[in-house]
């Protein structure tokens, strides 16, 4: 079983020291990152694809910002993971979507999304097209059709142009009013600097970590955990 949070861990800070100690943590822990390439983007039609199976998974699931699922949920999990960290989307296939087609739509948890920069290319444009879809309350659609576009991104590169072109695809979204949201750019930089804090905290290991929470305590997941085993978190919690 996970071992409970320690909530007297020292704080590190963010960014700073976490990409100066990078290259060693990800050769002890063997997790290979890619990062999405945020350059010019190449030539060619950018197409995107999963907008039915997204609309399919999230539908009719209560959002709010980062939150998906109902607020009064007896369990949260809290997602820490990097959108243009290349295999973050297979961790987000196993794991993430497996949740919210179960006890996310049976209304047993809650899940918020925390962005966790895990490469030298920070949070990226990407960062920035995520939180200003959550000014709509879509920005897991936003994420979910990211990562089912990954091969594209590397493409093209993940460009305004590329993050346009995913925001089209999600259903009855405001465009335009997310691109004037995406140029506020100092409250989106509050919130992503909010969300590295976190993970500054908990001092996680590069890789995608979860914090799970309920009326018997809290556990907390690391070096991109299982889909059993954060099944497991919540059980324990619950």
């Amino acid at each position: 079983m996970p071992s409970p949070v320690n909530e007297d861990q020292p704080r590190r800070r963010p960014r700073l020291v976490g990409l100066i100690v990078l290259a060693l943590v990800i050769g002890l822990l063997g997790f290979a990152i890619v990062s999405i390439s945020i350059g010019t983007g190449t030539e060619g039609q950018i197409e995107i694809t999963g907008a039915e199976e997204t609309q399919s998974l999230l539908g009719g699931i209560q959002q709010d910002g980062a939150r998906i699922g109902p607020g009064d949920a007896p369990v949260t999990v809290q997602v820490f993971n990097d959108l243009q960290c290349d295999p973050c989307s297979d961790w987000n296939r196993d794991v993430v979507m497996p949740l919210i087609r179960g006890p996310v739509r049976g209304g047993q948890i809650q899940m918020i999304y925390h962005h966790f920069p895990m490469t030298e290319s920070g949070y990226g444009l990407a960062g920035y097209g995520a939180v200003a879809a959550a000014k709509q309350d879509d920005e897991w659609q936003f994420i979910e059709l990211f990562f089912a576009n990954q091969d594209e991104a590397k493409k093209h590169g993940a460009t305004q142009e590329f993050l346009n072109n995913v925001a089209r695809a999600i259903l009855n979204f405001n465009v335009e009013q997310w691109q004037n949201d995406m140029n506020d750019r100092s409250g989106i930089e509050e919130t992503l600097r909010e969300d590295d804090q976190l993970s500054a905290d908990r001092q996680f290991p590069v890789g995608p970590a979860v914090v799970v929470g309920g009326p018997n305590g809290t556990r907390q997941l690391t070096r991109s955990p299982s889909l059993a085993e954060v099944q497991a978190a919540i059980a324990a919690v619950s």
